[in-house]
């Protein structure tokens, strides 16, 4: 259906997504859940502020399922064969269960000290586990780019060749330092217009970390000016370390087979 190689790389959006995300400051992934009355295919004309506030419990689950199966690889151990217990005990008997019980019968198939430790981590908490070493380890690369530029917000090109502020700035961001704020409209940067046909995205990778921005913009029709400092992007790329020309050792490359499953 896909090889490795789509898979491994296709991780990359949702694993910045939740890993860069400011909400995980405020809520744990229960937390994020019991919002699903707000979120999970409702309609408000109410203003919110989610951007910052909340994480899809789909992306943070399958982001901490990755963990948890990767963790547990290390202790030849697989979420395989963790899931089967779980429906062996509950699903099948069809009992119900809390996320206690779930806890408990990762410390039953695990150890009390490896389910104690990632629940209390990473589901009770909102701490992220040690994906650059449990990638690693079957020959996964988790990089940054120090020298790409960030700004902070999406920022749509309109046709008058403005560029609209689309949703909250991201708290921390250099845009939200700056004060920047969803539908503002930049109409110049350091006095200059947007050049044509030139994605705002595009445009900010021309400048680097540190760089000084001269923002011009409008704000319920007034005109205001700020300064934005750059900052180094926080994304990471998820890529094969082959491509990088690194070679795998046999216990790699055997890691990653069982993981995925391939010959």
């Amino acid at each position: 259906l896909i090889s490795p190689e789509k898979y491994i790389e296709g991780l990359t959006g949702t694993f910045n997504y939740v890993w860069n995300s400011p909400a995980r400051q405020f809520f744990n992934p229960i937390e994020m859940s019991f919002q699903a009355p707000f979120v999970d295919a409702s309609t408000s004309v109410d203003p919110v502020n989610r951007e910052n506030t909340f994480i899809s419990y789909y992306s943070y689950g399958s982001v901490l399922g990755l963990a948890l199966d990767l963790s547990l690889r290390e202790k030849g151990l697989n979420l395989d064969d963790f899931m089967k217990l779980v429906w062996g005990t509950y699903g099948k008997t069809e009992l119900p269960y809390s996320i206690e019980d779930l806890n408990k019968s990762l410390n039953s198939y695990a150890g009390e000290e490896f389910g104690d430790n990632f629940f209390n981590n990473f589901i009770y908490k909102s701490d992220m586990p040690k994906y650059a070493e449990l990638l690693n380890a079957v020959g996964v690369i988790l990089s940054q780019e120090p020298n790409s530029a960030y700004f902070g917000a999406a920022v749509a090109i309109t046709d008058d060749l403005n560029g609209k502020i689309q949703a909250n700035t991201k708290i921390g961001s250099p845009a939200y330092k700056a004060g920047l704020d969803k539908d503002d409209i930049i109409t110049s940067i350091n006095g200059k217009p947007f050049p044509n046909g030139v994605q705002f995205d595009v445009f900010i990778k021309e400048f680097k970390p540190n760089d000084k921005l001269s923002v011009t913009f409008l704000r319920d029709t007034q005109e205001r000016n700020t300064e934005v400092i750059l900052e180094s992007d926080p994304s990471y790329t998820i890529s094969l370390q082959e491509k990088n020309g690194e070679k795998l050792s046999k216990k790699v490359l055997k890691a990653r087979k069982n993981w995925l499953k391939v010959e």
